[in-house]
């Protein structure tokens, strides 16, 4: 009798949520589509013929049941961003799912744990980039709302192939800072005062070159595929809607702003929160925030999402009437900005104790005290407990934003201190933990990016033990942004409200700054973690954690799930009037097979053929060859080898010995004067130097004026490719 009594009251408490599941079906097929953005005609990538997707609706306790159908001549696949499923159910080629083959079907089938705003999107190549996204929407039936609510995907959008801005990246750090007008040229330098030349020198002096807040100049911005819309008010009288945001950009940041006031936010990648009041808000690439907006029927405001580094933004108008527009965000002022200061600047000003030359650390029995935190207990929600209490946060999220007593109202909203759980967020006590740091490393120069100084292709894996808490110190030391993302888990970003740190699945580690994100391992096999900069995971930033009793990933699957060895060339071209200069050169991570020919088309020539490996983003070993012919005097053909070693001051220097025993030591470098405008120069201890002028016409083709020692004074046309 006891336990019918129990059953029963039991069927009682769920029945709530479940009284409304089903299974929820879709079908999809992948194809190409024709798009028309910019005013060209490119070939983008859709689902049902829509960019971004169609949106994904379901409910807690419904089963999702979902087929994909490929279309395309290459492979794909699409994972589940943010959602808790099955890992078989996750969909990264390889790691958990087989890839959709050209011309196959595939069915993902799981049930829905917990609601929130999430999306899904290709894991194949940069198919996003190309169109392959699309918002999920999933609902909590014990939540009755009558709020209107919008989905609003942001993304960004290029008009040239993407095999082609992952070369221009590879070859030229400053290709798309040309395009954007962001070189960080001298007189720009000089024109913003002392601190700014001081901040110049001194990043040169320590060797880190000028910054930028993105990677690659976009040729648009956009909000549900269109540079401006329109959402429409269903009813006439609403005061307030909510709006649904995912940033499904391949490697954008954005800083929100609503015309209408500030926006409340209420969800950050699914999980509720603490309402918060804003005026801007930084949403970083793959995130997801939900936020209540105030509305009117006769005026018209404008949500813009403008890029971080201020080269664009996307219009979104709610409401009908009169428009109203959301301020112009002047673009950062990056010469007062000092490499130090950036973490400042991004308001992280989180410091960090501890060993930070350890990857996997043992584990502890106890957790490491943590200066930056006034709380160190730790969380990850398990699977049942994600959805937080929505008894106590329904009436929140509805709340009138005109109530007479309002809260602060924050300026800028950054990074996440301000973000708090709306429930206790504390792992399991008892449990081992596990600390593992992670050093986010890379650079613009070469374009690899790696954590602890690795790609994925030389360290692929993590190991974790089923039952731990696990603990990632991340410690940006590059210049860029990182948003990194955790399949399979909710992690806790660890800030200054300690129990109610807020939950996420993808955090941004600003540069130069230090985060730490910790979760329940209760998870089982294989779970990719990676930098959502698609640029970025391409290239290197990515691991596969793995659960250590139940792991499915073999070197075999590790040669499967990364991509083929990539070879990136640069062709550089000097047709000059006295002489000609080629270079070429053929690299990956750290392999790279060197040519530089020197010419006058008469009877001289200098000819070198090196193989480099690359230690680190400053020292590489080299060996080769040179062939020498001058006036036919002075040849020789001889057996080289040395170092390239950066200096202060962005000084590339050659040390080099010959097979006969002798020394040579060559500097050089390259100085932006202005935007078109530079100078360059090259030096060895054989008294022989090369300077010159060139005058750049756009990211591939300048004219240069050089003196050289063995070809005299020369003007032609600089090329490359």
């Amino acid at each position: 009798m006891f336990s019918r009594a129990i059953a029963f009251l039991l069927l009682l408490l769920f029945t709530p949520v479940f009284s409304f599941a089903e299974t929820v079906s879709y079908e999809f097929e992948i194809n190409t589509k024709q798009l028309n953005i910019t005013g060209t005609v490119v070939e983008a990538l859709a689902i049902n013929d829509q960019v971004p997707a169609p949106t994904i609706r379901a409910a807690i306790g419904d089963v999702l049941r979902a087929t994909f159908h490929n279309n395309l001549d290459v492979s794909t696949s699409i994972h589940w961003h943010g959602i808790l499923l099955p890992g078989e159910q996750d969909g990264v080629p390889y790691v958990n799912t087989l890839p959709i083959a050209p011309g196959a079907s595939h069915t993902f089938e799981f049930p829905i744990l917990h609601d929130g705003t999430f999306w899904y999107h290709s894991h194949t190549d940069l198919q996003i980039q190309k169109g392959l996204y699309g918002a999920i929407v999933l609902n909590d039936n014990r939540m009755d709302t009558a709020l209107q609510e919008e989905v609003v995907v942001f993304s960004d959008w290029t008009d040239d192939r993407v095999d082609s801005v992952l070369n221009n990246l590879k070859a030229d750090d400053d290709f798309y800072s040309f395009q954007k007008d962001t070189v960080q040229s001298w007189d720009k330098v000089i024109s913003n005062g002392r601190d700014s030349i001081s901040n110049r020198l001194t990043s040169s002096f320590t060797r880190i070159g000028p910054m930028d807040l993105a990677d690659v100049g976009y040729d648009a911005f956009l909000a549900n595929g269109q540079r401006e819309s329109t959402v429409d008010l269903l009813d006439a009288n609403s005061e307030q809607i909510k709006l649904r945001m995912v940033n499904g950009s391949t490697s954008s940041y954005y800083d929100i702003e609503y015309a209408g006031g500030p926006m409340t936010i209420v969800a950050a990648d699914g999980q509720d929160v603490e309402p918060i009041r804003v005026k801007r808000l930084r949403i970083s690439t793959a995130e997801t925030y939900d936020v209540l907006v105030s509305a009117e029927s006769r005026r018209s405001f404008e949500l813009r999402a403008t890029s971080v580094d201020g080269t664009g933004y996307s219009s979104m108008f709610v409401g009908s009437g009169e428009r109203i527009s959301a301020p112009d965000i002047p673009p950062p002022n990056l010469f007062l900005m000092s490499h130090m200061d950036m973490d400042m600047d991004m308001d992280m000003d989180m410091d960090m104790s501890g060993s930070m030359d350890m990857q996997h650390e043992m584990p502890n029995q106890e957790p490491m005290a943590e200066p930056m935190i006034n709380n160190q207990n730790d969380s990850h929600a398990q699977h049942q407990d994600v959805h937080t209490d929505h008894e106590q946060t329904a009436s929140s999220q509805t709340m009138n934003m005109d109530m007479q007593d309002e809260p602060e109202v924050i300026a800028h909203m950054i990074d996440y201190e301000h973000l708090i759980a709306t429930s206790s967020t504390a792992l399991p006590v008892g449990q081992v933990w596990r600390d593992i740091t992670l050093e986010l490393t890379g650079n613009m120069e070469q374009y690899v990016w790696s954590f602890n100084g690795q790609t994925s292709r030389e360290d692929p894996q993590i190991l974790i033990r089923k039952g731990e808490n696990v603990r990632f110190h991340l410690n940006n030391t590059t210049m860029m942004h990182h948003p990194l993302h955790l399949h399979g888990h909710f992690f806790r970003v660890v800030n200054q409200h300690g129990d109610r740190s807020p939950l996420k699945h993808t955090v941004n580690i600003p540069p130069m700054g230090q985060v730490v994100i910790e979760f329940d391992a209760n998870e089982e096999e294989d779970w990719l973690f990676h930098c959502h900069n698609q640029y970025h995971m391409k290239t290197g930033m990515n691991r596969v954690v793995s659960y250590e009793e139940t792991s499915l990933f073999t070197p075999q699957i590790d040669r499967l799930m990364q991509p083929s060895t990539r070879w990136f060339n640069l062709n550089e071209f000097h047709l000059m009037s006295s002489f000609m200069d080629y270079e070429f050169s053929l690299s990956d991570d750290r392999h790279a097979l060197d040519l530089e020919l020197d010419a006058d088309l008469v009877d001289t020539y200098e000819l070198h053929l090196t193989y480099n490996y690359s230690f680190n983003r400053f020292v590489s070993a080299f060996a080769g060859m040179e062939s020498r012919e001058h006036h036919h005097e002075d040849s020789h053909d001889i057996a080289i080898a040395g170092l390239n070693i950066t200096l202060p001051m962005l000084i590339d220097s050659e040390w080099r010995f010959d097979d006969h025993g002798e020394f040579r030591l060559e500097l050089e470098s390259e100085i932006s004067l202005t935007k078109h405008f530079g100078f360059d120069w090259r030096w060895n201890t054989e008294d022989e130097y090369r300077y010159g002028v060139n005058y750049k016409l756009n990211s591939r083709w300048a004219i240069t004026v050089h003196k050289d020692t063995e070809y005299g004074n020369g003007v032609g046309l600089q090329f490359f490719y």
